[in-house]
């Protein structure tokens, strides 16, 4: 994805998802933390890593710190030691989130603690609107540029791959995740 202009950014918040029994983040995580070790490498080599997300039943680690050795172990083996060791100084994990909502609000004041206001969202496009709409609405006037950059192939990756059933119930979760932050936004919480 090229970006024509890039917004002058402080960190990149990569939010989490899946990882298996192995310890291992799930195909959608990957995807994502391609995404933004590439626009990090090209467009914001001084900025945070922000990588968020807690330990679900069943990990034997949190999704941030699967995300973070995995980003450490790829950036090693494409890009080399020392562009591994610039990553690894720029790295922030936040763990205890346990899904968007929270992940906005632990991240946001994780990013006060540090000062910093002007952050690129990273996450697939099919969350993206609702990671940002959660993330806005718990922001406030703290930021002064929160900045969208999804990673747009998921949908379509998944459609080639033909994993429809897996295609299906990402829809389906994504869909009930709206309709519980509407909910919510009705009962005036």
């Amino acid at each position: 994805m090229e970006i024509s202009t890039p917004p002058p950014l402080q960190v990149l918040i990569i939010l989490g998802g899946r990882v298996g029994a192995d310890g291992y983040p799930g195909r959608p995580t990957r995807l994502r933390l391609l995404h933004a070790l590439n626009l990090w490498r090209e467009h914001y080599p001084g900025a945070y890593f922000l990588l968020s997300g807690g330990q679900n039943r069943g990990a034997p680690v949190s999704e941030a710190r699967a995300m973070a050795k995995w980003s450490l172990k790829w950036v090693e083996e494409n890009w080399g030691a020392e562009i591994r060791e610039r990553l690894a100084a720029l790295l922030v994990l936040e763990e205890t989130s346990r899904n968007t909502a929270a992940a906005a609000k632990n991240t946001l004041a994780l990013l006060q603690k540090l000062g910093l206001k002007r952050v690129g969202l990273v996450t697939d496009h099919l969350h993206m609107r609702r990671a940002h709409y959660l993330f806005r609405r718990q922001a406030g006037a703290h930021l002064h540029l929160l900045h969208p950059l999804p990673f747009p192939g998921l949908l379509r990756d998944y459609w080639q791959r033909r994993r429809f059933l897996r295609l299906g119930k990402m829809l389906l979760r994504e869909g009930g995740a709206w309709l519980k932050v509407l909910g919510k936004r009705m009962a005036g919480r």
